[in-house]
């Protein structure tokens, strides 16, 4: 029992030694400090509570219970703090710290006039209230974030674990010879068991949890870095270098595709005459209109300035619609439907040829119209590819 003990005791303060010096040295997540003095705490609590004997019952039981106290509110705490749970904490920590103290007080009371069932009552009263709170923050956490269950999920059953190998222990030393507790049988077994389980498994989950978030973050960092990256902001629409990925990804299937290239007709003049803002609109406007004429598979960019492209995927038959309809959606009078006109030219890309090269062709097309005075006014007057 001394070398079963002794290696308890060993691992627990070498772990907590670590965990501490690492939380101060390298700061992480709020809670994170909280955690590794929580945990520290709680384990001491159940090993000082593991050494009464008549001669140290007093040390022994108001240590090791006031250390269990403490230690499962700054588990509490801290998690709460990591979640971002931890609601007017100033207040909070006034009001568990009362209580504490006045069950504190009681224990020293019990303990002196010896009044066993009466101690366990207001300790366990104390440690399942914050242990019920505990559950009830990881299970909603569990609930909220799915990436995170499995971490949460381990958390919890150390937790739970570690505090229900405790218990056979207890329930030993109730009324029974205090020498017991000095005794190699199954309870106390199981006690040094939960301590280390709660020492070292508590620490190897709680830096997963933590592991788990960073990446999380990390991978939803990268996602809007790529949606900076390949969006426009003004538009939403795929912008060049978008363009250009998107592409490579689909080039197998966008042979025999049909490119259109787009501008604003005289759009410095509408800059110049209502503002940048109106000019804004017109392109939202447009990138809106191109968006109904696109189709599953199809490509919408807004490669720069008043210039998008439509890259059209689909069969023949569901081009030669879309290109109708694109006509329909800019057509109608001197100002178009949209208030104002444009030109685009359409070219056909070949198999494997490089986007570059098409839309220089495209361009070539719709400055030629524009040249000839061709604008999109009108169906039927679109440049042919």
């Amino acid at each position: 029992m001394t070398v079963l003990s002794a290696l308890t005791w060993g691992v627990s303060l070498l772990v907590s030694l670590i965990i501490i010096t690492v939380s101060w040295l390298r700061p992480s997540y709020p809670g994170w400090r909280g955690w590794a003095v929580g945990q520290t705490a709680l384990v001491l609590g159940v090993l000082v509570d593991s050494l009464r004997t008549p001669e140290t019952l007093l040390i022994s039981v108001v240590l090791g219970n006031s250390l269990l106290m403490a230690g499962s509110i700054l588990c509490l705490r801290a998690f709460q703090r990591f979640s971002g749970e931890l609601v007017s904490p100033r207040t909070n920590q006034v009001a568990w710290a009362v209580c504490a103290g006045i069950v504190i007080a009681l224990i020293l009371l019990t303990t002196v006039w010896d009044n066993t069932a009466l101690r366990f009552i207001l300790v366990t009263g104390y440690t399942s209230t914050v242990s019920l709170m505990l559950v009830a923050l990881i299970v909603r956490q569990m609930r909220q974030h799915q990436a995170l269950r499995a971490a949460y999920g381990l958390n919890l059953g150390v937790l739970l674990g570690g505090t229900l190998l405790t218990l056979p222990r207890l329930h030993m030393m109730v009324g029974h010879d205090a020498s017991l507790g000095f005794t190699l049988n199954g309870p106390n077994i199981l006690l040094h068991t939960g301590a280390l389980l709660l020492s070292v498994g508590g620490s190897f989950v709680f830096w997963l949890l933590h592991d788990d978030r960073r990446r999380q973050e990390m991978q939803r960092l990268h996602h809007e870095l790529l949606v900076q990256a390949t969006l426009d902001p003004l538009t939403t629409l795929l912008n060049r270098r978008g363009l250009s990925q998107a592409y490579e990804v689909c080039q197998d299937q966008a042979a025999n595709a049909v490119l259109v290239l787009l501008d604003v007709n005289e759009f410095k003049s509408i800059n110049d005459q209502h503002g940048h803002a109106e000019g804004d609109r017109c392109l939202v406007r447009l990138a809106g209109t191109l968006r109904t004429i696109a189709q599953p598979g199809d490509l919408v960019s807004r490669v720069g300035g008043d210039e998008f492209v439509l890259l059209l995927t689909g069969s023949e038959w569901q081009i030669a619609e879309q290109l109708e309809g694109l006509e329909v959606q800019l057509a109608g009078g001197q100002q178009g439907t949209l208030g104002f006109t444009v030109s685009f030219g359409v070219t056909r890309i070949g198999a494997g040829e490089d986007l570059a090269r098409a839309m220089n062709r495209a361009d070539q097309a719709m400055y030629s119209g524009k040249a000839r005075g061709i604008h999109v006014q009108q169906p039927g007057k679109t440049n042919a590819f």
